[in-house]
């Protein structure tokens, strides 16, 4: 278990003492006081899972959570640790595409509980607990009955390099609220992934273009994190062996 490696982001430095020393009876961890600190270690380093208190002087967890997720060259798994307990304020943080929610104060065993469920679970995104639902596989058939394995890997490697320029599009766009540039950037991507049976991207980028339509730009920004997130899942998912041994 020890391979396994956690990132505490914890202001209190009681509480980020007592989060060590159980963490630390089972995983290797680093900890860290901030949100600017977080995104810096996240940047340098690898982690299996981050801890993320919510409220942070200098960066708050939400802000620092965003800004890691889209820096990120990998699936990062991230855990909000708030005081605010309500099914509400739960429900709002699982929305913007934290993986987990801990209300504070913590209960120890449940604390670990929920940390070792999530460091021992394979992806968990809705979108991606059906092989199928990442990756069409009658797509894939189609394209390996006149295609070299390695042509198919160039292909979806296109697909998420292509994704990357759009998104960076899209995020500019989105800062401006130029509705029609998010919306063809976003139709490219619907496009794209739908062609290629990228299914879980083609279904969120299609949620997402419906929100830009509406200038629902709360929502917008959420979805654009989930696109993110599922864009990493794609890429690892394409990576697997098993993956073209149809």
């Amino acid at each position: 278990m020890k391979s396994k490696k956690v990132l505490i982001v914890e202001n209190n430095d009681l509480t980020r003492t007592l989060f060590e020393n159980l963490i630390g009876q089972l995983f290797s961890f680093e900890s860290v006081k901030n949100g600017i600190d977080a995104v810096e270690r996240a940047s340098k380093e690898k982690f299996d899972l981050i801890l993320m208190d919510i409220q942070m002087p200098s960066m708050d967890g939400i802000t620092a959570a965003k800004i890691i997720w889209k820096q990120s060259t990998y699936q990062c798994k991230i855990i909000a640790l708030s005081t605010y307990s309500a099914e509400s304020a739960k429900s709002c943080l699982l929305e913007m595409g934290f993986d987990d929610f801990i209300p504070k104060p913590i209960r120890p065993k449940e604390f670990l509980e929920v940390i070792t469920a999530k460091l021992n679970s394979k992806i968990e995104n809705t979108q991606a607990t059906d092989g199928n639902l990442i990756l069409d596989k009658e797509v894939l058939l189609q394209l390996l009955k006149y295609n070299s394995t390695d042509n198919i890997k160039s292909i979806y490697g296109d697909l998420l390099a292509e994704f990357d320029e759009l998104m960076e599009q899209v995020d500019s766009a989105f800062k401006e609220k130029d509705q029609q540039t998010v919306i063809e950037n976003l139709h490219t991507i619907k496009g794209n992934s739908g062609t290629l049976g990228a299914n879980a991207i083609f279904v969120l980028s299609t949620d997402a273009d419906r929100m830009a339509r509406s200038q629902d730009w709360d929502s917008l920004e959420k979805a654009l994190i989930k696109l993110r997130k599922e864009r990493k899942i794609l890429e690892k998912y394409i990576k697997e062996e098993t993956t073209f041994k149809l």
